[in-house]
């Protein structure tokens, strides 16, 4: 085999399992990072539902001893105080966000403003729509995760759970190529390290095997000299012994 025929060979066994590796690599710790983030989902929509819902059990209450305290009701004051906190929330992450929203006959209406919009007041979605899938299984009472469209038609991660007392439903998400950018820039940097590493050992693996190659080769060469005038000598004397029985013959 020829010194670019091994040195291909060489390469493209090394580059296939170093692209495994990394595969399984990237793959594995995907898959944590992508269940970490789902409970953290979870997590913050539950907690984030039971507060809303504890404030507006609260107003309820109070709203009974105090109506005059509450001109709209109860409700509106509870989604009042809502608002005005996410209003200085930013949100976490680069796309995360809450969203809440309850049900308008058979339009999904959202209550706070969203992170991605410049809309005060953002735009209802059709509850046959396509979008909002996360809300769409909140206000059916549903209580979990995800991953579809959200009302901006983006594949997110998202938590979603009901709000009992307000007849609303909550949503934590978060975009899923958010999720998927570092290990995508990972991987192309893992890549890109594993060819180089691949190219590094290659040319070593040259400089060191082809000393030894060319001895064996040399060595190779040796031998088949010293074959070859073995087979002479064995010829020659054949010959010789042939020759010395043709005489004796003819002397006998």
């Amino acid at each position: 085999m020829g010194e670019r025929k091994r040195l291909f060979l060489l390469v493209l066994i090394m580059t296939t399992v170093s692209m495994v590796v990394v595969g399984i690599t990237i793959y594995v710790l995907y898959g944590t990072s992508f269940e970490q983030q789902r409970e953290r989902l979870v997590e913050t929509a539950q907690s984030q539902a039971r507060l809303i819902e504890a404030i507006a059990r609260f107003d309820a209450a109070r709203a009974k001893t105090d109506p005059e305290s509450y001109p709209d009701g109860p409700a509106v004051a509870t989604l009042s105080q809502i608002i005005d906190a996410h209003g200085h929330y930013r949100g976490f992450g680069e796309t995360g966000e809450f969203t809440l929203a309850h049900r308008e006959g058979m339009n999904i209406f959202f209550l706070l403003r969203h992170r991605h919009s410049d809309l005060d007041q953002p735009k209802s979605v059709p509850l046959d729509s396509d979008l909002a899938e996360p809300m769409r299984r909140a206000l059916s009472g549903l209580s979990g995760t995800v991953v579809g469209l959200d009302y901006r038609g983006e594949t997110v991660l998202a938590a979603h759970e009901p709000v009992a007392e307000l007849g609303a439903g909550i949503v934590a998400k978060i975009d899923l190529s958010e999720i998927r950018a570092p290990f995508m820039r990972a991987g192309l940097l893992a890549i890109c390290a594993a060819l180089l590493v691949v190219f590094v050992g290659a040319v070593v693996f040259l400089r060191v095997s082809n000393p030894i190659m060319k001895r064996l080769e040399e060595r190779t060469a040796e031998l088949m000299k010293a074959n070859e005038h073995l087979e002479l000598e064995i010829q020659e004397r054949k010959e010789a012994e042939e020759a010395l029985a043709w005489e004796a013959s003819i002397n006998a």
